[in-house]
C-alpha cells in the first residue's frame, strides 16, 4: 500500500497491490494532474490542475468539491463543510481500540492525524499492518475541539478508491436456513450498496465482500476482499465515478445513526480488514482464512482441535426427561461422541418457546440434580458436557421479565412486538449487561460445563431514541459482556450461534472461536451454505452436524454419508434421534467418527479451496490441505441418466512429486434400489415395504473403492480417472453411485 500526501495536504492511497521493491517506484505509481478536468471545480488556484473529485482520498467530506458519496458527514452550529489537511504522521506499537475487538498480531501500526482548524475537529487515520497474513487493517478515529457540540452522521471505517479493471462484486446473502448464498453482479457506474439495518450483522447481508476483476476466477485473476470487525448494523457501498475510479466504503450503516460529540470527546470505528491476491478467489479466500485464524480468534483456539459434539435439539426439541438425555449419552458415547450438548428447554417453566428465557434456573422437574448431574454422567461415559443459552433474550411469561418490564429493547410509545414469543434485553444498559454476566456466570459454574452455544433468535424493533448510537451501544454493551466472560472463563469453548448465521462475523469470532453456520442441517443446501463461508473465513470456525436422513428444514432425504461428506469440512457435530438408529446407521456413524479424527488436523485447520462449482459440472469439488495431505470431497447435484466421464483433480500438488489416493468407502442403502433389490433377493421384498425395511436395516452395500498412486502433475491436469459412475444399468463393486446429493471424500498424501 502506498500513501501519499498530496503537495496540497490531502491523503490518498496511490497503490495498493502486489507487493513492491522498491520506494524507487512510487513516483511512476503516483497520479499526476498537469490539466483541470470538465467542470472539476479546482481545490487550490496554485494547483489548478488538482480536484478533490478525482483524487484518490482516503477519506472524503462533501462541500468542496469532491461528489462521490462521502464516507465522513459531519455538522455543527456553524454547518456541515468540512476540509480537512495533514498535520502529522506516526509509526508505532499497535494499540487495541477501546471497547471494540481488535485483531491480533499487527507488526505496525501507522497513525495519520488530520486537522480542520476552522471547525477544530481532528481526526485519526489508523492503519494497521498484519505482514505475514497480507492484510492491512483501518479504523477512524474523530476528536471535537470546538467548543460546540459535533454531529456525526455517518462514519466509515475506511475509504478506498483503486482504478477500475471491470470488477465484479461478490457478496453473501440469505435468510433464516439459507444462509451465505453468493451473489455476483457486474459494478457500472452508479451506487451499490451491501447492508444490514436490523441491530445485527445480519444472514441478509455479512460484511465480508470480494471484488473480482474481470475474467478473474478461482484460481486466477485480481481480488480485492474486505471485511468489518464488527457485529451490528453495517454498510458496505461501491461508487464507480466518471473518471473510472471505484470508491470502496465499510463500517457502521448510518441508518438512524448520529453520534454527537462534546469539546473533547472522540468517536471511533470498528476496524475494518483488506487484503488483496492476484490468484483468484481461492488466494483471496486463503488470505483470510489464515488471517481469520491467526489474528482474530483467541490465541490458544489457533492449533486447538475441536471436540466432535452431539447436540439433542433434533432429536428431542423441548421434550426430553433425564433418562432420555441420559440414553443419548450413552449412544453418543459409544459412538465416538466428544462433548454431549444439551440444547433448549432445561431451564425455569421452557416446555415450548413462549416461557422461561430469562429464568435461567434448572428446570429440576426435567432434570432431577441438575446440571452437574449430567455433567457427572457425561463425565463417566469420557465425554465433556455442554450446554445452551440465549443470554440477550427474554420471554413475557417469565419471572425476569415480570421484575423488570424495563429492561427489553422498546421505545416506550408502541407495545413492543416479539419475535420468537420473546423480546430483546437492552445491552445499552450496565445493568442489564451486569444481569447477563451474573446469569451466564452462575450457570457455568454450577457444573463442570466446557461449552456454551450462545443463541440470539430475533432481530431488534422499537428501538428508541434515533437518529442516536443505540445500535453501536447495544453492540459495546455485547462485546462488554463477551469480554468479561471470555476472560473469567477461558477454558470455557463458547460457539455462536443466531438462529444460526444471522451474527456471523469477526466481531463474535474475537470472542467465539467457533459459529454455527445455520439451522438447516440440509447437506445439500449446506453445500451452498458453506461454499459461501468458506470464501471469507476458515474451516476452524464453522460448525456443521449430520442431522436425521430426512432433513426438517427442507424434507429431503439423504443419506447419513452424503450429510457427512459435506459436514467434515469443519467442525463436526451430530444433531439427531441416536435411538432411531439402525444397527447399519450405528456403524456409519462410528465410522465417520473415527474417520473424521484421524484426519481431524486436516478438516478443521486445513487450507479450503473450491476446484469446481455446480455452475461448471454436475460434480462439485472441495479441497482442504494442509502439508503433504489433502482431502478432496466431490459432490453430485442431480444423477444423469448417461453421466460423463469424472476425474479427481486438485490444486497446489507438487508436480514432479508422488501422491496416495484412497476413497472413503461408504453404505449404500438397500432401499436405494428400489425393487431393482429384487433381482439379487432370493424373495420377494416389497419397495418400502416391512420386510425390506428390517433387512436393510441389517445389511446394506458398500461403495466402491478406488486408491492409487499419481503424480502431482496429473492430479493439477484432471488426469485420474473415478471409477464408472451408475448410469441406469449394471451394478457392482466398481460402479460409483453417488445418486441425487451424493458425495465421496478422497484423501492423498505425499509419498
Amino acid at each position: 500500500m502506498l500513501i501519499h500526501i498530496t503537495p496540497n495536504k490531502k491523503v490518498v492511497t496511490e497503490y495498493f497491490g502486489s507487493r513492491l521493491f522498491s520506494l524507487k517506484e512510487a513516483t511512476a505509481l503516483t497520479r499526476t494532474y498537469p490539466t483541470g478536468q470538465g467542470t472539476s471545480l479546482t481545490y487550490d488556484e496554485e494547483t489548478p490542475a488538482v480536484s478533490l473529485d478525482y483524487l484518490k482520498a482516503d477519506f472524503a467530506t462533501a462541500g468542496r468539491g469532491d461528489y462521490a458519496w462521502p464516507s465522513l458527514i459531519l455538522s455543527n452550529k456553524d454547518g456541515g463543510v468540512f476540509d480537512f489537511i495533514f498535520q502529522s504522521a506516526e509509526v508505532r506499537k499497535p494499540q487495541n481500540i477501546v471497547g471494540l475487538p481488535t485483531p491480533h498480531g499487527a507488526s505496525e501500526e501507522l497513525v495519520l492525524t488530520c486537522v480542520e482548524p476552522v471547525m477544530k475537529v481532528t481526526i485519526l487515520l489508523h492503519y494497521f499492518v498484519y505482514e505475514s497474513n497480507d492484510v492491512f487493517g483501518r479504523y477512524l478515529e474523530i476528536k471535537n475541539e470546538n467548543e460546540f457540540p459535533l454531529a456525526i452522521t455517518r462514519a466509515e471505517s475506511f475509504q478506498l478508491v483503486i482504478p477500475n479493471r471491470e470488477y465484479s462484486l461478490v457478496t453473501l446473502y440469505g435468510s433464516w436456513a439459507n444462509e451465505n448464498n453468493v451473489e455476483e453482479v457486474r459494478i457500472g457506474h452508479g451506487r451499490l450498496v451491501n447492508e444490514s439495518t436490523c441491530g445485527l450483522s445480519s444472514n441478509r447481508h455479512n460484511p465480508f465482500f470480494l471484488l473480482k476483476e474481470k475474467g478473474a476466477n478461482a484460481q486466477k485473476g485480481v481480488c480485492y476482499g474486505f471485511n468489518l470487525v464488527y457485529s451490528g448494523n453495517h454498510e458496505e457501498s461501491l461508487e464507480l465515478d466518471a473518471f473510472s475510479s471505484l470508491h470502496i466504503q465499510s463500517g457502521i450503516s448510518p441508518l438512524y445513526f448520529r453520534k454527537s460529540l462534546v469539546k473533547g470527546a472522540s468517536f471511533v470505528t470498528p476496524m475494518a480488514i483488506m487484503a488483496y491476491s492476484k490468484e483468484g478467489t481461492n488466494g483471496l479466500s486463503h488470505i483470510m482464512q489464515h488471517f481469520v485464524n491467526d489474528c482474530v480468534i483467541q490465541a490458544q483456539y489457533k492449533e486447538m482441535v475441536r471436540p466432535v459434539v452431539y447436540n439433542n435439539w433434533e432429536a428431542t426439541m423441548f421434550d426430553f426427561s433425564k433418562p432420555k438425555l441420559v440414553s443419548l449419552m450413552k449412544k453418543a458415547a459409544d459412538l465416538g461422541v466428544e462433548l454431549f450438548v444439551l440444547d433448549d428447554g432445561w431451564f425455569g417453566s421452557r416446555d415450548d418457546d413462549s416461557h422461561g428465557l430469562g429464568d435461567w434456573e434448572v428446570n429440576s422437574k426435567k432434570i432431577p440434580g441438575g446440571l452437574k448431574s449430567l455433567s457427572d454422567i457425561a463425565a463417566l461415559h469420557h465425554m465433556r458436557f455442554g450446554i445452551w443459552m440465549e443470554p440477550e433474550m427474554v420471554n413475557e411469561e417469565s419471572k425476569c421479565y415480570k421484575a423488570h418490564p424495563e429492561w427489553i429493547i422498546q421505545d416506550h410509545l408502541h407495545k413492543p412486538i416479539k419475535g420468537r414469543h420473546q423480546f430483546m434485553l437492552d445491552l445499552s444498559k450496565k445493568e442489564v449487561q451486569d444481569f447477563v454476566v451474573d446469569s451466564v456466570s452462575e450457570v457455568l459454574n454450577s457444573a463442570d460445563i466446557t461449552y456454551l452455544k450462545w443463541d440470539c433468535n430475533r432481530m431488534m424493533s422499537d428501538f428508541p431514541l434515533v437518529p442516536s448510537t443505540f445500535f453501536h451501544d447495544y453492540i459495546l454493551g455485547l462485546y462488554s459482556v463477551l469480554a468479561r466472560l471470555a476472560f473469567t472463563f477461558p477454558d470455557v469453548l463458547f460457539e455462536n450461534c443466531a438462529s444460526g448465521g444471522n451474527r456471523f462475523d469477526l466481531g463474535m469470532l474475537s470472542y467465539f472461536p467457533q459459529s454455527w453456520l445455520s439451522d438447516d442441517t440440509d447437506s445439500f443446501q449446506r453445500y451452498y451454505i458453506q461454499s459461501g463461508a468458506y470464501l471469507g473465513y476458515p474451516l476452524s470456525v464453522c460448525s456443521n452436524h449430520v442431522s436425521a436422513k430426512t432433513s426438517n428444514q427442507m424434507l429431503r432425504k439423504s443419506s447419513l454419508d452424503a450429510k457427512f461428506d459435506i459436514a467434515s469440512f469443519g467442525i463436526l457435530g451430530y444433531e439427531l434421534d441416536l435411538n432411531d438408529l439402525t444397527s447399519i446407521d450405528e456403524k456409519t456413524i462410528a465410522g465417520q467418527i473415527a474417520y473424521y479424527k484421524e484426519h481431524r488436523d486436516l478438516f478443521q485447520m486445513g487450507v479450503w479451496s473450491e476446484v469446481k462449482n455446480f455452475s461448471e459440472s454436475h460434480l462439485a469439488l472441495w479441497q482442504v490441505q494442509s502439508g503433504d495431505e489433502t482431502i478432496i470431497g466431490t459432490f453430485e447435484k442431480l444423477q444423469e441418466p448417461a453421466p460423463e466421464e469424472s476425474h479427481l483433480e486438485g490444486l497446489n500438488f507438487k508436480g514432479d512429486a508422488l501422491y496416495h489416493f484412497s476413497s472413503r468407502q461408504e453404505s449404500i442403502s438397500l432401499k436405494k434400489f428400489g425393487h431393482l433389490a429384487n433381482l439379487a433377493s432370493p424373495v420377494h421384498l416389497k419397495e418400502e415395504g416391512v420386510l425390506q425395511s428390517i433387512v436393510a436395516a441389517k445389511k446394506d452395500m458398500k461403495s466402491e473403492e478406488q486408491e492409487g498412486t499419481v503424480s502431482g502433475n496429473a492430479l493439477l491436469s484432471g488426469g485420474v480417472f473415478l471409477s464408472q459412475e451408475w448410469s441406469g444399468t449394471g451394478y457392482n463393486k466398481d460402479v460409483r453411485l453417488l445418486g441425487d446429493f451424493g458425495g465421496r471424500l478422497y484423501y492423498l498424501k505425499k509419498i
